[in-house]
């Protein structure tokens, strides 16, 4: 299947696949390449839009958020500081619409992690525990995750988070995190951080980038700089639960921005 969308100024694929949101991604001969669940997508960029080739057309549709109105979003959040220069930076981030399954296991990877090792730990579960989709492989399912065994997950390299993996996969083989998706914000946190290896930012990204919970801002190393000289050295959770009380339920969208933001000065200094 094939779909066409024009550019605009709220969406590019370049910064909504490199904001840290999702890793199953990657660049072949100025194609991207995306894969999400048992999906798979080929996107072409040119000057007018992007060309998307895939097998399911309304899936990467929704996946890519086109239904939500990015300038009303970023229109609310503007402050005329730091917020504002963020949107700027970055306005052409969408939030992803992944699935909790993916995330869960996804961000605990992450965890004291850089991207291209995350990316290639994901990448070796799917090949080896992943459905043949004829050219590339399926994102686990949770079954097959839990059959595996921690040995499995050390073998990859997951290192410490092995048992994370194996453990987590365990508590889910019988959960229906579709029902999940009824609980009210802390009760769906609550259970995620009883999961093993899930603490409140890994349970925070997973509430924003899998259930799609924007009452929740993920406090992170980035995102501690940013606001360090405001709230000093608050502790992340009550950081966290300050940035919500001012932002509100647009609160994962301004958490991105600003994320991305600081990551991405942060990355040109290097320079």
């Amino acid at each position: 299947m094939r779909f066409e969308v024009e550019k605009t100024p709220t969406f590019s694929l370049a910064e909504t696949l490199n904001c840290g949101q999702v890793f199953r991604f990657r660049e072949e001969g100025g194609v991207t390449l995306m894969f999400a669940g048992e999906h798979m997508a080929e996107a072409r960029e040119s000057a007018e839009g992007y060309s998307f080739e895939c097998d399911d057309a309304a899936f990467f549709k929704k996946y890519l958020d086109f239904d939500t109105n990015y300038d009303i979003i970023q229109s609310k959040v503007q402050d005329e500081g730091l917020v504002s220069a963020a949107v700027e930076f970055g306005k052409g981030i969408h939030i992803l619409r992944q699935s909790p399954e993916e995330t869960v296991f996804s961000f605990l990877i992450s965890q004291n992690n850089h991207i291209p090792r995350i990316k290639g730990i994901i990448e070796r579960m799917c090949s080896a525990l992943g459905r043949d989709m004829g050219g590339y492989r399926a994102f686990p399912e949770i079954g097959a995750i839990a059959d595996a065994g921690e040995d499995f997950f050390y073998s990859i390299g997951a290192g410490y988070r092995a048992p994370y993996l194996a453990r987590t996969a365990q508590s889910l083989t019988d959960a229906d995190l579709s029902e999940w998706r009824r609980l009210p914000t802390p009760e769906l946190r609550a259970r995620l951080t009883a999961l093993h290896g899930v603490g409140r930012k890994v349970a925070d990204c997973v509430l924003l980038f899998g259930f799609n919970r924007f009452d929740v801002f993920p406090v992170d190393t980035w995102i501690r700089k940013v606001f360090q000289p405001y709230y000093g050295d608050m502790p992340a959770e009550k950081l966290s639960e300050t940035l919500v009380g001012k932002y509100g339920d647009l609160s994962g969208f301004v958490q991105q921005w600003l994320f991305y933001y600081k990551r991405e000065e942060k990355n040109a200094a290097k320079v």
